[in-house]
């Protein structure tokens, strides 16, 4: 079995306080606040509407659409966005 992440696939986020979940577009472990900003990711509803019919069709594993060139410089983006704004 393997264990479960203790940081942010995307923003080395310690996953020790906050919330995760398992992202849209594959299976990375994120954080909260890298799953917000997928949400706005150009992929993102593609990427819900081909895991909604892969689990209809029985396939309860899926694996994701992964992230296209275009979502991952967005999402990158982002994160240098929020790291460059203190809070």
């Amino acid at each position: 079995m393997r264990a479960w992440p203790r940081f942010c696939v995307r923003c080395a986020a310690s996953l020790a306080h906050i919330p995760s979940t398992m992202s849209k577009f594959n299976t990375d472990t994120i954080c909260i606040t890298c799953a917000e900003e997928e949400r706005e990711a150009p992929g993102y509803r593609h990427a819900v509407e081909i895991e909604r019919l892969a689990v209809l069709n029985g396939n309860n594993n899926f694996q994701g659409v992964g992230l296209s060139p275009e979502d991952v410089s967005f999402l990158a983006f982002k994160r240098a966005d929020r790291k460059a704004v203190p809070r």
